[in-house]
């Protein structure tokens, strides 16, 4: 008999060590934090936080036991699919790789440099982020590994990809290409890069001497009159000859002079084949520099690409980056305060109808969520890292999950948690209204999970939206929901979004399945979405 309660007991334990497990923070999970925040905590912070060796103690822990070609392939992965909230976490885990002391992963880290390093922005950030490494390390930094990475770079694109590549993006975190292709002794590959390096060490003239007397094929005729209409520009003031330039070669605003940005014809020529993103940032000055005029060809360009669904999802626009726009838009002058404009009323009409069409775009990631909502006077507060209210950034993320999510609660913090009825079909002004409605209470973020507990709901992951008022209650929110998931056999995550905090402690550490929001920004959403289908 007692070799039976023996037996029942250390199956118990067993159980209970493999529930505990399923939690335990590894030196993987840190990485991928790492990788898409730039902490290997518990807390995304939207402050920009410096990276350091302090940072990264995962990192180097798993190449010293042998896991760097591992590391590489991570690094990769984050980057290409678009994981990353931050690009500069991504280029420094890459860049100590690629100066480690293990052999096999600088040799993968210097192969991933094409990879990872997609724009010349983010080359020289890896190259920067190299030379502050370089102290630290105590080692060498322009070693053959990395001529030839630099040299495959470039030599890998096609001639009008790097025409566009040293023309567009000049330079960035103190380096330019002529410091590159000078420190890579690079060889060029075809005729067309050898044009473009000529073009960046020795100048259009030098290039236009050396091609004047030869027979070109087509492919590098079109080459040397793209470099041609670069210069072009670069010494014109005719608005006629920019905007021709611009319609002709498609050139991008990078390209132009600032006196040429003076300039509404030359604005309404790059709005042709602006992207979205760019159109999005660029509405309080087109519409202040008199380019988007009520009832313009171009403002019907605007509005035809804020409606479409299909260029909305193509450049992954989120609800969020929509409402930004629109309130930033709304507000009449420029973060700066430096450009003031009267709003369109189909521009407002169309980044409002925009706001509802990205919903489609949110892929549902099938969890079961319970999200609660401080309704709090303080709510009203600017977000840190925001132009919107803490209140308007909560309703929107409650309308996102309402809309894509499936099996979904909302409730509010008032004397106790009281459901809010957010449905898909409501607009946001009736969400702020619900939530208006609501008496307002305490803010323990331990609530939500206590209540689901109480009530029997089942829930993957609870969000809890306040300000930055978190009252402690009797137990801890780390506390409560371990006792949740050991109640209902779920395991289930937490999320605390702190919107005009720069800093606050709820999540545990050492508890993956739990995780801090510091303020809130564009990244916000990926990294909620990133740590619901435990990517991070």
């Amino acid at each position: 008999m007692e070799e039976g309660a023996s037996q029942m007991q250390s199956c118990s334990e067993k159980q209970m060590q493999t529930s505990e497990d399923v939690w335990q923070v590894t030196d993987m999970n840190r990485l991928r934090r790492f990788l898409c925040f730039g902490s290997e905590g518990g807390t995304y912070y939207i402050k920009e936080q410096k990276l350091g060796f302090e940072n990264v103690d995962a990192l180097l822990r798993l190449i010293e036991d042998g896991r760097g070609c591992e590391v590489v392939q991570e690094i990769k992965t984050f980057s290409q699919e678009g994981r990353a909230a931050k690009q500069e976490p991504v280029l420094f885990a890459l860049a100590i790789c690629s100066q480690c002391s293990d052999a096999k992963t600088k040799q993968a880290a210097y192969k991933a440099v094409p990879d990872v390093c997609r724009i010349p922005t983010h080359l020289f950030t890896f190259i920067q982020f190299k030379k502050d490494l370089k102290e630290g390390m105590k080692c060498g930094m322009w070693g053959r590994a990395l001529r030839k990475a630099v040299a495959d770079w470039y030599n890998e694109k096609n001639d009008m990809a790097i025409a566009l590549a040293v023309t567009k993006y000049k330079k960035r975190n103190g380096w330019c290409h002529k410091d590159l292709l000078r420190l890579s002794h690079l060889k060029p590959a075809n005729e067309g890069l050898a044009i473009v390096t000529k073009y960046v060490m020795k100048g259009w003239k030098e290039v236009q001497e050396a091609y004047k007397d030869n027979k070109l094929s087509p492919e590098m005729e079109k080459l040397l009159k793209y470099l041609e209409a670069v210069e072009r520009v670069k010494h014109t003031k005719d608005e006629l000859e920019v905007i021709h330039l611009i319609e002709e070669y498609n050139l991008v605003r990078e390209h132009l002079l600032t006196s040429h940005l003076k300039s509404k014809e030359v604005w309404k020529a790059l709005l042709v084949e602006m992207p979205i993103t760019a159109v999005l940032r660029n509405l309080g000055k087109m519409t202040a520099n008199s380019v988007l005029e009520p009832g313009s060809p171009e403002v019907a360009i605007v509005c035809e690409r804020l409606r479409n669904e299909k260029l909305l999802k193509k450049a992954r626009i989120h609800p969020f980056h929509i409402l930004a726009a629109l309130e930033t838009y709304k507000g009449e002058r420029s973060y700066q305060r430096k450009l003031r404009w009267q709003p369109d009323k189909d521009i407002l009409d169309a980044l409002d109808a925009s706001f509802y069409k990205t919903f489609k775009t949110v892929e549902p990631t099938e969890k079961r969520f319970l999200l609660a909502v401080d309704v709090s006077d303080s709510m009203f507060q600017k977000v840190l890292g925001s132009v919107l209210s803490a209140s308007t950034v909560a309703a929107a993320m409650c309308m996102v999950v309402a809309r894509t999510e499936k099996d979904s609660h909302i409730v509010a913090f008032s004397h106790e948690m009281i459901p809010c009825p957010v449905t898909e079909d409501m607009t946001l002004p009736q969400v702020l209204q619900k939530m208006a409605e609501i008496p307002m209470g305490a803010t323990d973020c331990s609530f939500p999970v206590l209540w689901a507990e109480k009530a029997g709901v089942a829930v993957d992951v609870f969000i809890v939206f306040t300000d930055n008022e978190t009252v402690a209650g009797e137990i801890h929110p780390a506390t409560a929901l371990r006792q949740y998931r050991k109640k209902m056999g779920i395991p289930s995550k937490l999320i605390v979004c702190g919107m005009t905090s720069s800093s606050f402690t709820i999540a545990d550490p050492d508890d993956r399945g739990m995780l801090d929001i510091c303020g809130f920004d564009a990244g916000a959403p990926d990294v909620i979405r990133n740590f619901t289908l435990d990517l991070i």
